[in-house]
C-alpha cells in the first residue's frame, strides 16, 4: 500500500467516525429535549401567562442549545444552562411587548375555586397563583418543587444564596395565603414556611 493509499484511508476511517460522533451527539441531545423540555417550559410559565411567548422562547432556547450541544453536554448541570439561556430568551420576548396584566383573586371564577378534580386542574390552579407573585418568587418556587438545591439556584438565576431561601420562604408563604382565600385548607402539620 502506497503513504497516498493510507492517507484516503485515514481520512475515510475519520470521516466513519465522525459520522458515528455526530450521530451520538444527535441522540444525546433528543434525549435531553425528551427529559427535560416540560421542564423549562414550567419553569418559564411561572413567569408568564403568555404560552405562545413561552413556547418561542424554550423553542429558541432549545435551537440554540442544539448549536451549542457539543459544548454543553460535559457541562456539570446542562439543564441550569438551558434554563438560564431561556430565561433570557423570555426576558428579552417580553421586552418586546407591552408588559401583561396579571389576573387577581377576585376576578377568578367562584367554579374555578372549588377543589381540583384532577392534577391537570390543580397544576393550572397552581400555575394561577404563581402568576400573582413577583417573578423571582415564582421562579425559586418552580425550581425549588423540580429538585433543584438553593445554591444552584441562586446560580442559575443570579441571586445570593440567602436570596433564594428569603424568596422560596415568602412564596410558600403567600401561596399559602391564596390557597386560604380560595377556600382551600392547610393540612394538619403544614402550616409552617
Amino acid at each position: 500500500m502506497r503513504s497516498g493509499d493510507n492517507a484516503v484511508v485515514r481520512a475515510e476511517s475519520a470521516a466513519r467516525l465522525g459520522d458515528r460522533g455526530q450521530a451520538e451527539s444527535a441522540t444525546s441531545f433528543e434525549e435531553f429535549c425528551q427529559r427535560n423540555f416540560v421542564l423549562v417550559e414550567r419553569f418559564l410559565l411561572a413567569r408568564c401567562t403568555d404560552r405562545g411567548l413561552v413556547e418561542d422562547a424554550v423553542q429558541e432556547a432549545f435551537i440554540t442549545a442544539r448549536d451549542k450541544w457539543d459544548q454543553i453536554r460535559h457541562y456539570e448541570k446542562p439543564l441550569a444552562w438551558l434554563y438560564k439561556t431561556a430565561r433570557y430568551k423570555l426576558l428579552v420576548a417580553q421586552r418586546r411587548r407591552r408588559p401583561e396584566l396579571t389576573v387577581s383573586l377576585e376576578e377568578v371564577p367562584p367554579e374555578r375555586l372549588a377543589e381540583p378534580a384532577d392534577p391537570a386542574e390543580a397544576r393550572e390552579l397552581l400555575r394561577g397563583w404563581l402568576r400573582q407573585l413577583p417573578p423571582r418568587q415564582a421562579e425559586v418556587f418552580v425550581l425549588t418543587l423540580d429538585g433543584w438545591p438553593d445554591h444552584e439556584i441562586a446560580a442559575i438565576l443570579g441571586i445570593a444564596y440567602n436570596t433564594v431561601r428569603a424568596y422560596r420562604q415568602e412564596a410558600r408563604r403567600r401561596l399559602r395565603d391564596l390557597a386560604q382565600q380560595a377556600g382551600f385548607e392547610t393540612p394538619a402539620g403544614r402550616d409552617r414556611g
